[in-house]
């Protein structure tokens, strides 16, 4: 919808601003009256190589017309049927898309009503990040596990459907020529669903999955960690950098300059990898064939074997669960806004800006079986409760029929758990009710050589969780919570009345959960020096505390109704400190410097942000656990400083240079605190005490996050461009982009300051850590074994530990690997370049016709080399100490190759091809 969008005011960073009091960041006003759309029709036709292959588009403006009405109307349409090429960009994918917008606006001589609305219902296939041997592999930077073939045609298991119908009413009135007010009220609500496979007591179908992968093989192949080996022998290194072996030889047989444990000859597999002495040559090289001929049944999803898997449990187990469903992740909103804008330029240089927002929004959350896939029904329990059911049996002194609700996600009369139609809500079904309110106003100042301004904010912000469903995890953890002061956290001080008077909702009544309520105040000042008529010097300058997002506020939503611990703090608050323990605070600054001649014009841009207690939650699984877990980080700081810098300068008559740079140094400044929970209930750890072992429900410890870089892409970037402009209306240009400096995040379990100590900053030990006898992870000093403790802060204390710059203990090749931040550029300089080139013509027709034809091909070098991101598992690879059955009793290997990361690449050459007619 690019022309609904085509008029609007942008205002950069913290500037003064005349629509909303703004933040770090851009602010943008897209203004859609119908009035201002030029009159006439626009259709066009674009072809593109991308995700999609094709898209029409047609607009119309009536202008304005006798009776002061105008209308404009657009409808775009985006389309690709499956793509069945593998390797190619798309591959997998399908895409369907309409987009509608439609404006009417009513002019009167002091006042305009504008009546909006948009949407674009869509259908899209998805595609993954995969690991480097994947790419590897398959021989193709577009590889895309998420589909497969069913009867020899394709299907993808994650299709987004969206919809997101938005109307808007906007009034202005103009008072007198220095007075004017907008007013405007809108609704949206956004259908967004996305499917994926789900499975219960059967192997993951997923064909990327570590198991089905070649170096799953490699599991214990892995030369002493205590050996003479040296990183730089192992760092198999290729064009793209920083990509290492997925297991290190183990034998000495091969004259590769790495020592190790002589166990036996090795083989070098036909991926020309060093595989171990313990596989099975033949089976190793078969599965790397299979994957680099891309073979169906290996390489992508096999439907046929999932539905026959469930056919073959419809007979076995015919009132059992289904081995394999498909279901659909909703996570829709609703959105009703009001705002209202008074501007007056009464008074001589000083311009009067006041505001008022509002905004009610609801997250609405639960999931629907898309498809069963040929079973005969799903039943609705958490796999992982089901399956340590035993081991909770065994500890918590619960009764049979109490345990039994543990596994379930609705323990309420009336619930039937065995699900046979398509689109019944299961699993989860939960809202979370957002509120937002700002008032703040704003005085700009201007003089002859100084501007000035300054705003001032205050932000109303609550939330409160509610749930149609009441899980059997929240009533367990409820239960072994009474009597204490967390008794009402997992639900809800009302619901949790209810519950011990005995009043028990039905199915589908909905609980009420504990609503948390901020305020928090901005501030921001402005000025402009006017040097001369060409050369100008801006400050501006921000302070602010935000509010928490409801997305990392609750620990464990799908669950229960627990917040993180700081917001129980501010509920409660007793002084300004407590009050604002929850919110996040902020301090921007930034000072530019414009020039504008006949010739040459550009800027010099410095600026600096810092962030304090930020709030954060991410989900992983738990090899100690062995389960899902959520994990709230509180704490966290942030600071971001650097410089921009751009020029363009005409080189006579047809060509301009422009210019762009800038290069930042984005970190993280603290550590943060984190909160471990299972998800399916079960205590995370155990402590001895007096009374015995104590059950300990979630853990608490530190994450050294200190001095890490933040993966916000790259952060060293600059594009020289040439453009061309014929005044027969030919134009061209080719840019050229160089992207540095981009690193991979942390996965936070991979730094909690218990796996560097033994100990968690609450007191509970780590089964298994870095400094144990069984790995001997860490440098120390002495060559002795590592000796650290925690203080009664939670403090790491260390005796003889090799540290770095940020007090991080130093690991040991190949441990190292696992906590390390990961570069994302690649090794050779030139793959940081992406040049991208376009041309196009405006022809003029008779009766002020025209047609124009772009084609804009990016990366034209096809650079395949170039990452783009992705994200580092949060996995840790561990193993089973020798006579034990469980994962409590588990130390983490040197395989740390088991779980690494994922990446996505840029695209290699593509196109998009516009032709556009205007009569």
């Amino acid at each position: 919808m690019n022309d609904a969008s085509r008029y609007k005011d942008e205002i950069n960073a913290i500037e003064a601003n005349n629509f909303t009091f703004g933040s770090i960041g851009k602010s943008t006003n897209y203004m859609m009256g119908a009035s201002r759309y030029a009159q006439g029709w626009k259709v066009g036709a674009a072809g593109t190589n991308r995700n999609y292959k094709a898209r029409v588009n047609a607009t119309y403006s009536s202008g304005i017309l006798s009776s002061g009405w105008a209308v404009t109307a657009q409808l775009a349409y985006r389309f690709s049927p499956y793509i069945d090429n593998k390797g190619i960009i798309g591959e997998g994918i399908k895409y369907y898309s309409l987009g509608y917008f439609l404006t009417a606006e009513k002019v009167w001589s002091n006042s305009r009503l504008k009546l909006i609305t948009f949407g674009a219902p869509t259908e899209r296939g998805q595609n993954a990040a995969v690991t480097q041997e994947v790419y590897d592999l398959t021989g193709s930077n577009n590889y895309n596990p998420y589909w497969g073939y069913q009867n020899g045609k394709v299907r993808n298991s994650r299709i987004v459907k969206s919809y997101d119908p938005t109307v808007i009413a906007a009034y202005e009135y103009k008072i007198d020529e220095n007075q004017k007010i907008k007013a405007a009220v809108g609704y949206h609500y956004s259908w967004y669903s996305n499917s994926a496979l789900n499975f219960y007591n059967a192997p993951d179908p997923r064909p990327d999955y570590y198991r089905n992968l070649p170096s799953a093989m490699w599991d214990a192949q892995i030369a002493n960690p205590n050996a003479n080996t040296k990183h730089s022998e192992v760092q198999l290194g290729n064009e793209d950098g920083q990509h290492y072996d997925w297991g290190l030889f183990i034998g000495n047989s091969y004259n590769s300059g790495i020592q190790g444990v002589n166990l036996g000859e090795g083989f070098i597999g036909d991926d020309g990898k060093l595989v171990g002495p313990s596989v099975d040559k033949k089976q190793y090289n078969q599965l790397v064939q299979l994957w680099k001929s891309r073979d169906n049944k290996t390489t992508q999803i096999d439907w046929d074997n999932i539905y026959a898997s469930n056919y073959a449990n419809n007979m076995t187990n015919p009132t059992g669960s289904a081995r394999y469903v498909l279901e659909r992740r909703h996570n829709d909103i609703q959105e009703a806004s009001a705002s209202f804008n008074y501007v007056n330029t009464n008074y001589k240089h000083l311009t009067m800006t006041l505001g008022v927002e509002g905004k009610f929004s609801q997250g609405i959350h639960y999931k629907t079986i898309d498809d069963l896939l040929g079973a005969n029904q799903w039943i609705d329990i958490d796999a992982f409760a089901d399956r340590d059911i035993k081991e909770l049996a065994t500890n918590s002194g619960f009764t049979q029929e109490e345990i039994a609700n543990v596994r379930l996600n609705e323990i309420r009369e009336g619930y039937d758990d065995v699900i046979k139609d398509n689109g019944r809500r299961f699993g989860y079904n939960y809202r979370i009710n957002m509120g937002n309110a700002k008032a703040w106003f704003q005085n700009e100042w201007e003089f002859n050589d100084v501007d000035l301004y300054y705003a001032l904010q205050l932000n109303y912000t609550s939330m409160q969780r509610t749930t149609e469903m009441y899980n059997g995890r929240a009533w367990y953890l409820t239960k072994l919570a009474l009597g204490t002061e967390n008794e009402w956290k997992y639900l809800g001080r009302n619901a949790l009345q209810n519950i011990v008077n005995g009043v028990h909702a039905g199915a589908g009544e909905r609980l009420v959960g504990e609503g948390h309520h901020f305020l928090d105040p901005a501030f921001k000042l402005g000025a402009t020096y006017k040097i001369n008529g060409r050369n100008r010097l801006k400050l501006n300058a921000l302070i602010e505390t935000r509010a928490p997002y409801a997305r990392d506020a609750y620990i464990s939503q799908r669950v229960h109704d627990r917040v993180v611990n700081n917001i129980y703090v501010h509920d409660n608050a007793k002084n300004l400190e407590q009050f604002y323990a929850a919110s996040e605070k902020v301090a921007s600054a930034d000072l530019t410097y414009t020039f504008n001649y006949p010739i040459v014009r550009g800027r010099i841009t410095g600026f600096f942000t810092q962030s304090w207690n930020g709030t954060e939650l991410n989900g992983y699984y738990d090899d100690e656990a062995r389960t899902f877990v959520n994990q709230a980080m509180t704490g966290i700081d942030k600071r971001y400083f650097g410089g921009e810098a751009a020029i363009a300068v005409k080189l006579g008559t047809y060509f301009t240079l422009t210019g762009v740079a800038s290069i930042g140094d984005y970190r993280y400044t603290s550590d943060a605190i984190a909160v471990q929970s299972a998800e399916n209930g079960m205590p995370m750890t155990q402590k001895s005490t007096l009374n015995g072992d104590e059950l300990v429900l979630e853990t608490t410890d530190k994450v050294l996050l200190k001095g890490l870089h933040l993966s916000t892409g790259p952060q060293a970037n600059a594009s020289l461009k040439l453009s061309f402009f014929h005044p027969k209306m030919w134009f061209a240009d080719i840019t050229v982009n160089y992207h540095d400096w981009n690193y991979l995040s942390v996965a936070p379990s991979r730094r909690m300051q218990g796996l560097f100590t033994g100990q968690r900053v609450d007191g509970t030990a780590v089964n298994g850590w870095f400094g144990d006898v069984y790995a001997n992870a860490i440098e120390t000093t002495d060559g002795n074994p590592l000796r650290a403790s925690v203080d009664e802060n939670g403090v790491a204390q260390y005796e003889n530990a090799v540290l770095d710059n940020n007090g991080v203990p130093v690991l040991k090749y190949p441990y190292n690997l696992m906590t390390m931040q990961e570069e994302l550029q690649a090794t050779n300089p030139l793959n940081r370049f992406i040049i991208d080139v376009s041309v196009g013509k405006l022809i003029y027709l008779p009766k002020r016709q025209s047609v124009s034809i772009n084609l804009s091909v990016t990366n034209v070098t096809n650079n395949t080399h170039f990452k783009t991101g992705g994200y580092q598992q949060a996995r840790l690879p561990r193993g089973v100490l020798q006579g034990q059955k469980d994962y409590h009793n588990s130390v983490i290997t040197a395989n740390a190759w088991k779980y690494p990361s994922k990446y996505y690449y840029a695209w290699g050459v593509n196109f998009f091809l516009t032709v556009t007619y205007k009569f």
